[in-house]
């Protein structure tokens, strides 16, 4: 009966270890940004790393000799600095995600790291010092005086980017954003149940809560990629769709809300004249200059296709519509280009017989045309 729970530990293992090398080998080809492709990948690599060595544990925890106890100890020794070295990196991923402050300079990176130096210290001089673990004479691993520092470190770097992320997504307007830092928030909870279920049932839980844990996060990230307008980063049209819906899903979250819809005037000429490279680079700009604009205001922005925008923003007057149109517009007038870069905007509020989406999404469009209309008789260039 022994062999048999051993050899089922062992197959949960190498399927745990299967899947996270898989998950970062694939994340090397996402579309995170390259800081996050490699900490991601970090995370699985270490985490595959760190079950591979609790594996070793189990195979020879008993298993007497001066080889076995030799081995035995390594894999202790290691498995107890990888697995506080897992925490660390999740703590700057998870932190680097969402733009701390905390990882802004090398010293604080460092001061950040040290207890984990701690940690792996005392797991490579426990050999003499019995501080975190000892191997017996006849192979049996147990637990030393100072065993707790190493889960302590290890935990508080979770909970702490975890209460971080969690006070994150309550301040967000973004629904992408918040769902990133819900994922983050949440991110330890299969962990400490597949932890809780190893020290119950002597089973290995807690690969498999990791495991589970970092295939939710990569799943999260893919559909938000899977949302995303390569070119400019911003939401794309299926992704504004969805929020939308879910906007108009709930009457009150739906009050106030004003759409903008906006197209780049002159937007064929800028391709004619200076090619379809710099003609991208016109969309770059302008989404940068959304963002710049529109983001610190909680506004989701989209591009809804070509050279045309959406933005939905929050707003109790109709003045700071107005305010924030001509925002853009200068903005973009700020832009480094050889060409003039301004936006026709039209846009519309719900209410007053805009009582659906698709209400929305007419009033705002026949009001970008009509002022595209006022614009072509001026004598604009507006295409």
């Amino acid at each position: 009966m022994g062999l048999v729970v051993k050899a089922l530990k062992i197959e949960i293992f190498l399927l745990c270890m299967i899947v996270l090398i898989g998950l970062a080998v694939r994340s090397r080809r996402s579309l995170f940004s390259s800081t996050q492709q490699l900490l991601f990948s970090m995370l699985g690599y270490t985490s595959a790393a760190y079950i591979l060595f609790d594996m070793i544990w189990v195979l020879l925890d008993g298993v007497d000799g001066a080889l076995g106890i030799a081995v035995n100890w390594i894999s202790n020794a290691v498995s107890f600095s990888l697995f506080a070295i897992v925490c660390l990196i999740w703590f700057i991923y998870s932190e680097t995600v969402q733009g701390s402050r905390l990882l802004a300079s090398r010293y604080r990176v460092v001061l950040v790291a040290s207890p984990t130096v701690l940690v792996v210290v005392l797991a490579f001089t426990s050999y003499w010092t019995h501080a975190l673990f000892y191997i017996d004479s006849q192979g049996v691993y147990s637990r030393g005086p100072a065993y707790m520092i190493q889960p302590i470190v290890s935990y508080c770097y979770v909970l702490h980017t975890s209460l971080h992320a969690f006070v994150q997504s309550r301040r967000v307007e973004s629904l992408q954003t918040k769902t990133i830092y819900r994922t983050l928030a949440f991110f330890a909870i299969p962990a400490l149940v597949g932890g809780t279920f190893q020290v119950v049932y002597s089973l290995p839980g807690l690969c498999v809560g990791i495991m589970i844990s970092i295939l939710l996060l990569y799943i999260v990230f893919q559909e938000q990629l899977i949302s995303t307008d390569p070119l400019t980063g911003l939401n794309n049209r299926n992704r504004f769709e969805t929020y939308i819906l879910s906007l108009f899903s709930n009457v009150d979250q739906a009050e106030d809300v004003y759409l903008l819809m906006m197209d780049a005037d002159g937007f064929k000429q800028i391709n004619d004249r200076y090619g379809h490279v710099e003609g991208d680079h016109a969309l770059q700009v302008i989404s940068a200059a959304l963002k710049e604009v529109c983001s610190a205001s909680g506004s989701f922005i989209a591009r809804y296709g070509g050279d045309e925008f959406v933005v939905l923003q929050k707003a109790t007057a109709e003045q700071d519509i107005l305010h924030l149109c001509a925002a853009i517009n200068d903005e973009l007038a700020r832009a480094e280009v050889p060409y003039l870069l301004r936006m026709s905007i039209g846009y519309a509020r719900v209410g007053d017989g805009v009582d659906t989406w698709q209400d929305l999404l007419r009033a705002a469009d026949a009001e970008l045309y009509r002022v595209k209309r006022e614009k072509k008789k001026a004598g604009v260039q507006i295409r």
